[in-house]
């Protein structure tokens, strides 16, 4: 099996970290390891939307985690679910961003309101190095697909400044596998040809469990996919949020290097 570096013609984007941030403890631990990886965005998730009430993040508070990753000379990622949220993160990370530092927000699975979405475009616009990925919806779909690109466009994300990411679809009846979301790698495929935006895959929405995590992880990687977001956290057992499909950092390597023992 070719590892996503080998597969890939140009470096992949490799975005890695905790499903959610916790705590100073937990996110510095993450800026170490990932700097050991050279990883491109680190997760530093302050807003979590939630199926029940339960843990929901940060918030507001957690912003200074941001800054902290930012000084600490790695790029930060986060889920922005209000236009809001963009703003208030720019504000406080772009200023302590190297020279050559990006900020990377995303918007989400469940976020498909289109004139949301295009405020947050807006407002991601203003900054060169701001870069916008989004998810695919919920719900099998390749016209909404393609239309979630065309809104965020619509809202003066530079082209160059957008990423794809495809973190599966709903299961509808047959999932043999037990898989949280059921990917389409055709259709994945089909929306990167059409919108000509690099596009990601987000082994851990779709895997659900760590088993599944790494099997899908190995199964994109026949794909012609950009990069990859996975969820890693130091020790899953505690995570607050999605802890049966966080791997460890240990994990995490043979993710992207399946032959390594």
């Amino acid at each position: 099996m070719n590892t996503y570096k080998k597969t890939l013609k140009k470096k992949p984007i490799i975005i890695a970290g905790p499903c959610a941030a916790e705590s100073e403890e937990q996110i510095e631990i993450a800026i170490r390891e990932g700097k050991q990886r050279k990883i491109d965005f680190l997760r530093v998730n302050l807003w979590k939307p939630r199926t029940k009430p339960g843990f929901d993040g940060l918030g507001e508070k957690g912003i200074p985690l941001l800054v902290k990753v930012a000084k600490a000379d790695i790029n930060p990622a986060l889920e922005v679910i209000i236009p809001e949220h963009a703003e208030m993160v720019m504000n406080a990370v772009l200023p302590m961003l190297r020279k050559d530092g990006r900020l990377l927000l995303w918007i989400g699975s469940r976020n498909q309101n289109h004139l949301i979405q295009k405020e947050i475009a807006r407002i991601a616009s203003r900054d060169q190095r701001v870069y916008l990925l989004v998810k695919n919806q919920p719900w099998v779909s390749e016209e909404h697909w393609e239309g979630i690109i065309g809104h965020v466009l619509s809202g003066g994300i530079r082209k160059v400044n957008l990423i794809n990411c495809h973190r599966g679809f709903m299961p509808n009846g047959h999932n043999p596998l037990g898989l949280r979301n059921v990917p389409d790698f055709t259709m994945a495929m089909k929306i990167k040809e059409k919108t000509k935006v690099p596009i990601l895959f987000d082994p851990s929405h779709t895997g659900g469990i760590v088993e599944n995590v790494l099997k899908m992880a190995q199964e994109a990687a026949k794909y012609a996919f950009d990069g990859i977001m996975v969820e890693v956290h130091h020790n899953p057992k505690v995570a607050l949020t999605d802890a049966k499909q966080q791997l460890t950092w240990k994990q995490f390597d043979k993710l992207l290097k399946p032959n390594l023992n």
